[in-house]
């Protein structure tokens, strides 16, 4: 019997007042068991391990906002970070 695939939530960061159309990162949860595990979109904009939801939930407000997204606006967002990243390497 196949396992279903995992829930997966992501999260727009953004600054203090900020949209999430305006987001400086995106963090996402994938629901594994036994524990859950956490990746962040980094500079090269692939999917990296990161800590931030734990420390966010053990430590308070301590690293800045984020807002819960659809993973359709994810992958939007995703996209255009590629598309600035390559209009700067042109």
């Amino acid at each position: 019997m196949e396992q279903d695939d995992p829930a997966v939530q992501y999260f727009a960061l953004i600054r203090d007042d900020g949209t999430a159309e305006e987001a400086i990162g995106l963090v996402r949860r994938i629901h594994t068991l036994p524990v859950p595990t956490d990746e962040a979109i980094g500079n090269d904009i692939e999917w990296h391990p990161t800590d931030y939801l734990d420390r966010y939930y053990i430590l308070g407000s301590m690293d800045g906002n984020h807002v819960e997204v659809s993973a359709e606006f994810a992958a939007q967002l995703i996209e255009r970070w590629r598309a600035q990243a390559a209009a700067r390497r042109s």
